[in-house]
Protein backbone atom coordinates (compact mmCIF):
# COMPACT_ATOMS: atom_id res chain seq x y z
CA UNK A 1 0.00 0.00 0.00
CA UNK A 2 1.23 3.48 -0.79
CA UNK A 3 2.45 5.63 2.03
CA UNK A 4 0.22 8.61 2.88
CA UNK A 5 1.85 11.85 1.77
CA UNK A 6 2.82 14.05 4.68
CA UNK A 7 2.40 17.80 4.32
CA UNK A 8 5.40 18.22 6.59
CA UNK A 9 7.52 16.06 4.31
CA UNK A 10 6.50 18.08 1.28
CA UNK A 11 7.27 21.30 3.10
CA UNK A 12 10.75 20.09 4.02
CA UNK A 13 11.38 18.94 0.44
CA UNK A 14 10.34 22.37 -0.85
CA UNK A 15 12.49 24.19 1.70
CA UNK A 16 9.65 25.98 3.47
CA UNK A 17 11.21 28.38 5.95
CA UNK A 18 9.58 28.85 9.32
CA UNK A 19 7.28 25.86 8.78
CA UNK A 20 7.13 25.02 12.46
CA UNK A 21 5.85 28.48 13.39
CA UNK A 22 2.20 29.11 12.54
CA UNK A 23 2.02 32.53 10.94
CA UNK A 24 -1.69 32.44 10.13
CA UNK A 25 -1.54 33.73 6.58
CA UNK A 26 -4.96 34.22 5.03
CA UNK A 27 -5.38 31.88 2.05
CA UNK A 28 -8.50 31.31 -0.03
CA UNK A 29 -9.35 27.95 -1.58
CA UNK A 30 -11.99 28.43 -4.28
CA UNK A 31 -13.60 25.18 -5.40
CA UNK A 32 -16.04 24.88 -8.32
CA UNK A 33 -18.74 22.74 -6.73
CA UNK A 34 -18.75 20.87 -3.42
CA UNK A 35 -21.68 18.79 -4.65
CA UNK A 36 -19.07 16.63 -6.40
CA UNK A 37 -17.33 13.96 -4.27
CA UNK A 38 -13.93 14.57 -5.86
CA UNK A 39 -14.10 18.26 -4.91
CA UNK A 40 -15.15 17.38 -1.36
CA UNK A 41 -12.03 15.23 -1.02
CA UNK A 42 -9.87 18.08 -2.31
CA UNK A 43 -11.48 20.48 0.16
CA UNK A 44 -10.98 18.16 3.13
CA UNK A 45 -7.36 17.58 2.16
CA UNK A 46 -6.81 21.32 1.81
CA UNK A 47 -8.23 21.99 5.28
CA UNK A 48 -5.95 19.37 6.81
CA UNK A 49 -2.91 20.68 4.93
CA UNK A 50 -3.63 24.27 5.95
CA UNK A 51 -3.81 23.27 9.60
CA UNK A 52 -0.41 21.59 9.38
CA UNK A 53 1.05 24.59 7.58
CA UNK A 54 -0.31 27.01 10.15
CA UNK A 55 -2.36 29.13 7.75
CA UNK A 56 -5.97 30.27 7.89
CA UNK A 57 -7.84 28.72 4.99
CA UNK A 58 -11.19 30.01 3.78
CA UNK A 59 -13.04 27.59 1.50
CA UNK A 60 -15.34 29.20 -1.06
CA UNK A 61 -17.85 26.94 -2.84
CA UNK A 62 -18.69 28.12 -6.36
CA UNK A 63 -21.77 25.86 -6.33
CA UNK A 64 -21.33 25.18 -10.04
CA UNK A 65 -21.77 28.88 -10.88
CA UNK A 66 -18.94 30.75 -12.60
CA UNK A 67 -20.42 34.21 -11.75
CA UNK A 68 -20.61 33.23 -8.07
CA UNK A 69 -17.05 31.91 -8.07
CA UNK A 70 -15.76 35.09 -9.74
CA UNK A 71 -17.65 37.30 -7.28
CA UNK A 72 -16.33 35.28 -4.33
CA UNK A 73 -12.76 35.81 -5.53
CA UNK A 74 -13.28 39.56 -6.03
CA UNK A 75 -14.71 39.84 -2.51
CA UNK A 76 -11.77 37.92 -1.08
CA UNK A 77 -9.32 40.41 -2.62
CA UNK A 78 -11.20 43.23 -0.89
CA UNK A 79 -11.19 41.38 2.44
CA UNK A 80 -7.40 41.12 2.38
CA UNK A 81 -6.66 37.52 1.41
CA UNK A 82 -2.93 36.96 0.95
CA UNK A 83 -2.98 34.02 -1.44
CA UNK A 84 -5.38 32.05 -3.62
CA UNK A 85 -5.81 28.43 -4.70
CA UNK A 86 -8.42 28.31 -7.46
CA UNK A 87 -10.06 25.33 -9.11
CA UNK A 88 -12.05 27.20 -11.77
CA UNK A 89 -15.55 26.16 -12.72
CA UNK A 90 -14.91 27.31 -16.28
CA UNK A 91 -11.63 27.84 -18.13
CA UNK A 92 -12.69 31.33 -19.29
CA UNK A 93 -15.47 32.59 -17.02
CA UNK A 94 -13.32 33.33 -13.96
CA UNK A 95 -10.36 34.67 -15.93
CA UNK A 96 -11.08 38.31 -15.09
CA UNK A 97 -11.18 37.59 -11.34
CA UNK A 98 -7.87 35.71 -11.52
CA UNK A 99 -6.36 38.58 -13.51
CA UNK A 100 -7.51 40.99 -10.79
CA UNK A 101 -5.70 38.85 -8.22
CA UNK A 102 -2.55 39.06 -10.32
CA UNK A 103 -2.96 42.82 -10.76
CA UNK A 104 -3.19 43.15 -6.97
CA UNK A 105 0.27 41.50 -6.79
CA UNK A 106 -1.13 38.55 -4.83
CA UNK A 107 0.02 34.97 -5.44
CA UNK A 108 -2.50 32.70 -7.14
CA UNK A 109 -2.34 29.10 -8.36
CA UNK A 110 -4.81 26.78 -10.03
CA UNK A 111 -5.58 23.27 -8.82
CA UNK A 112 -6.85 20.35 -10.94
CA UNK A 113 -8.43 22.73 -13.47
CA UNK A 114 -6.60 25.51 -15.28
CA UNK A 115 -7.70 29.00 -16.32
CA UNK A 116 -7.00 31.11 -19.41
CA UNK A 117 -5.31 34.40 -18.54
CA UNK A 118 -2.84 36.65 -20.34
CA UNK A 119 -0.25 36.06 -17.62
CA UNK A 120 0.42 32.39 -16.86
CA UNK A 121 -0.87 30.97 -13.57
CA UNK A 122 1.13 28.17 -11.89
CA UNK A 123 -0.88 24.97 -12.06
CA UNK A 124 -0.97 21.90 -9.82
CA UNK A 125 -2.57 18.70 -11.02
CA UNK A 126 -2.35 15.60 -13.13
CA UNK A 127 -2.14 16.11 -16.88
CA UNK A 128 -5.71 15.56 -18.01
CA UNK A 129 -4.88 15.32 -21.71
CA UNK A 130 -2.32 12.56 -21.13
CA UNK A 131 -4.73 10.84 -18.75
CA UNK A 132 -7.45 10.83 -21.40
CA UNK A 133 -5.02 9.42 -23.92
CA UNK A 134 -3.91 6.70 -21.54
CA UNK A 135 -7.50 5.61 -20.80
CA UNK A 136 -8.31 5.37 -24.51
CA UNK A 137 -5.01 3.59 -25.18
CA UNK A 138 -6.03 1.02 -22.56
CA UNK A 139 -9.32 0.47 -24.38
CA UNK A 140 -7.46 -0.07 -27.63
CA UNK A 141 -5.19 -2.69 -26.08
CA UNK A 142 -8.24 -4.61 -24.85
CA UNK A 143 -10.08 -4.27 -28.18
CA UNK A 144 -7.38 -4.40 -30.86
CA UNK A 145 -9.94 -5.17 -33.57
CA UNK A 146 -12.08 -2.12 -32.74
CA UNK A 147 -15.03 -1.29 -30.52
CA UNK A 148 -18.34 0.55 -30.41
CA UNK A 149 -18.06 3.15 -27.65
CA UNK A 150 -20.40 5.33 -25.60
CA UNK A 151 -18.52 8.46 -24.52
CA UNK A 152 -19.68 10.28 -21.39
CA UNK A 153 -18.13 13.75 -21.17
CA UNK A 154 -18.02 16.17 -18.25
CA UNK A 155 -19.01 19.77 -17.66
CA UNK A 156 -18.62 21.83 -20.85
CA UNK A 157 -16.16 24.68 -20.35
CA UNK A 158 -14.14 23.05 -17.57
CA UNK A 159 -10.49 22.57 -18.52
CA UNK A 160 -10.45 19.04 -17.11
CA UNK A 161 -13.28 18.01 -19.42
CA UNK A 162 -11.82 19.79 -22.45
CA UNK A 163 -8.38 18.25 -21.96
CA UNK A 164 -9.48 14.72 -21.01
CA UNK A 165 -11.95 14.34 -23.84
CA UNK A 166 -9.45 15.74 -26.34
CA UNK A 167 -6.92 13.16 -25.20
CA UNK A 168 -9.54 10.43 -25.52
CA UNK A 169 -10.61 11.55 -29.00
CA UNK A 170 -7.06 11.92 -30.27
CA UNK A 171 -6.12 8.43 -29.09
CA UNK A 172 -9.22 6.84 -30.62
CA UNK A 173 -8.69 8.73 -33.87
CA UNK A 174 -5.13 7.44 -34.05
CA UNK A 175 -6.55 3.91 -33.79
CA UNK A 176 -8.65 4.37 -36.91
CA UNK A 177 -12.32 4.15 -37.80
CA UNK A 178 -12.68 0.74 -36.15
CA UNK A 179 -13.08 2.67 -32.88
CA UNK A 180 -16.51 4.14 -33.36
CA UNK A 181 -18.22 6.47 -30.87
CA UNK A 182 -21.89 5.50 -31.17
CA UNK A 183 -23.12 8.00 -28.56
CA UNK A 184 -21.37 11.14 -27.32
CA UNK A 185 -23.15 13.02 -24.52
CA UNK A 186 -22.30 15.19 -21.54
CA UNK A 187 -23.20 13.93 -18.10
CA UNK A 188 -21.88 17.09 -16.41
CA UNK A 189 -19.74 14.93 -14.08
CA UNK A 190 -22.92 13.70 -12.35
CA UNK A 191 -23.67 10.07 -11.45
CA UNK A 192 -27.39 10.48 -12.09
CA UNK A 193 -26.67 11.79 -15.59
CA UNK A 194 -24.34 8.91 -16.41
CA UNK A 195 -27.10 6.49 -15.42
CA UNK A 196 -29.76 8.40 -17.37
CA UNK A 197 -27.70 8.56 -20.57
CA UNK A 198 -26.92 4.85 -20.62
CA UNK A 199 -30.53 3.93 -19.86
CA UNK A 200 -31.78 6.14 -22.70
CA UNK A 201 -29.10 5.31 -25.28
CA UNK A 202 -28.99 1.51 -24.99
CA UNK A 203 -32.49 0.86 -26.44
CA UNK A 204 -31.68 3.01 -29.49
CA UNK A 205 -28.55 1.09 -30.50
CA UNK A 206 -28.72 -1.82 -32.95
CA UNK A 207 -26.39 -3.86 -30.74
CA UNK A 208 -24.74 -3.59 -27.36
CA UNK A 209 -21.58 -1.41 -27.36
CA UNK A 210 -18.38 -2.95 -26.07
CA UNK A 211 -17.22 0.08 -24.07
CA UNK A 212 -18.58 2.94 -21.96
CA UNK A 213 -15.78 5.46 -21.72
CA UNK A 214 -16.47 8.01 -18.97
CA UNK A 215 -14.52 11.21 -18.30
CA UNK A 216 -14.94 10.77 -14.53
CA UNK A 217 -15.77 8.10 -11.99
CA UNK A 218 -19.15 9.46 -10.89
CA UNK A 219 -20.63 9.17 -14.39
CA UNK A 220 -19.05 5.72 -14.74
CA UNK A 221 -20.69 4.62 -11.48
CA UNK A 222 -24.03 5.82 -12.82
CA UNK A 223 -23.42 3.87 -16.02
CA UNK A 224 -22.68 0.75 -13.96
CA UNK A 225 -25.99 1.17 -12.13
CA UNK A 226 -27.76 1.32 -15.50
CA UNK A 227 -26.01 -1.86 -16.66
CA UNK A 228 -26.93 -3.63 -13.43
CA UNK A 229 -30.54 -2.54 -13.92
CA UNK A 230 -30.52 -4.31 -17.27
CA UNK A 231 -29.29 -7.53 -15.74
CA UNK A 232 -25.78 -7.37 -17.17
CA UNK A 233 -22.74 -8.79 -15.39
CA UNK A 234 -19.27 -7.35 -14.76
CA UNK A 235 -17.31 -7.44 -18.01
CA UNK A 236 -20.33 -7.65 -20.33
CA UNK A 237 -19.56 -4.02 -21.19
CA UNK A 238 -16.18 -2.47 -20.36
CA UNK A 239 -16.61 0.66 -18.24
CA UNK A 240 -13.75 3.09 -17.67
CA UNK A 241 -13.53 6.01 -15.24
CA UNK A 242 -11.24 8.82 -14.17
CA UNK A 243 -10.38 10.13 -10.64
CA UNK A 244 -9.83 6.92 -8.62
CA UNK A 245 -12.40 7.83 -5.95
CA UNK A 246 -12.92 5.16 -3.26
CA UNK A 247 -16.18 3.74 -4.64
CA UNK A 248 -14.64 3.48 -8.09
CA UNK A 249 -11.68 1.59 -6.63
CA UNK A 250 -14.15 -0.83 -5.03
CA UNK A 251 -15.75 -1.32 -8.46
CA UNK A 252 -12.32 -2.02 -9.95
CA UNK A 253 -11.89 -4.68 -7.29
CA UNK A 254 -15.20 -6.38 -8.10
CA UNK A 255 -14.73 -6.18 -11.85
CA UNK A 256 -17.39 -3.65 -12.79
CA UNK A 257 -14.86 -0.89 -13.59
CA UNK A 258 -11.97 -1.89 -15.83
CA UNK A 259 -9.68 1.08 -15.24
CA UNK A 260 -9.62 4.52 -13.64
CA UNK A 261 -7.00 7.28 -13.58
CA UNK A 262 -5.47 8.30 -10.26
CA UNK A 263 -4.69 12.02 -10.23
CA UNK A 264 -3.11 11.86 -6.75
CA UNK A 265 -5.21 14.80 -5.55
CA UNK A 266 -3.70 14.71 -2.08
CA UNK A 267 -0.27 15.33 -3.54
CA UNK A 268 -1.56 18.16 -5.74
CA UNK A 269 -3.38 19.94 -2.89
CA UNK A 270 -0.58 19.72 -0.37
CA UNK A 271 2.07 20.75 -2.88
CA UNK A 272 0.01 23.72 -4.07
CA UNK A 273 -0.65 24.99 -0.55
CA UNK A 274 2.95 24.44 0.54
CA UNK A 275 4.42 26.30 -2.44
CA UNK A 276 1.90 29.12 -2.05
CA UNK A 277 2.66 29.49 1.66
CA UNK A 278 6.38 29.39 0.94
CA UNK A 279 5.94 32.21 -1.55
CA UNK A 280 3.98 34.35 0.91
CA UNK A 281 6.50 33.81 3.68
CA UNK A 282 9.80 33.95 1.80
CA UNK A 283 9.01 34.99 -1.80
CA UNK A 284 10.17 31.58 -3.03
CA UNK A 285 9.12 30.88 -6.63
CA UNK A 286 5.97 28.85 -7.32
CA UNK A 287 6.87 26.18 -9.86
CA UNK A 288 3.60 24.22 -10.11
CA UNK A 289 3.30 20.45 -10.60
CA UNK A 290 2.28 18.75 -13.84
CA UNK A 291 2.45 14.95 -13.84
CA UNK A 292 1.07 11.87 -15.53
CA UNK A 293 -1.98 10.24 -13.89
CA UNK A 294 -1.55 6.61 -12.87
CA UNK A 295 -3.79 4.07 -14.59
CA UNK A 296 -5.37 1.88 -11.89
CA UNK A 297 -6.59 -1.64 -12.70
CA UNK A 298 -6.97 -4.81 -10.63
CA UNK A 299 -3.28 -5.46 -11.18
CA UNK A 300 -2.08 -2.36 -9.29
CA UNK A 301 -5.11 -1.48 -7.18
CA UNK A 302 -3.06 -1.06 -4.00
CA UNK A 303 -1.06 1.73 -5.66
CA UNK A 304 -4.08 4.06 -5.65
CA UNK A 305 -3.73 7.07 -3.36
CA UNK A 306 -7.15 6.51 -1.76
CA UNK A 307 -7.19 2.70 -1.59
CA UNK A 308 -7.40 2.90 2.20
CA UNK A 309 -10.88 4.42 1.84
CA UNK A 310 -12.18 1.76 -0.55
CA UNK A 311 -13.12 -0.88 1.99
CA UNK A 312 -12.19 -4.53 1.64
Amino acid sequence: MKKIISVSAIAIALGLSGFAQAQNEQIVFSTPNLAMPFEVHMQRTAVKAAKELGVNLQVLDGQGSSPKQAADLENAITRGAQGFVVSPNDVNAVSSAVTDIQDAKLPVVTLDRSVKTEKAVPHFGANNYKGGQAIADYVKTKFPDGAAIILLTGQPGSSSNIERTQGIRDSLKAGGSKYHIVADQTGNWMRSEGMRIVESVFPSLPKRPQVILSANDDMALGAIEALQGQGLKPGDVMVTGFDAVPEALARVRDGWLAVTADQRPGYAVTTALTQLTNNIRSKAPITGADYQPTMITKDNLNDAERIGEAGK
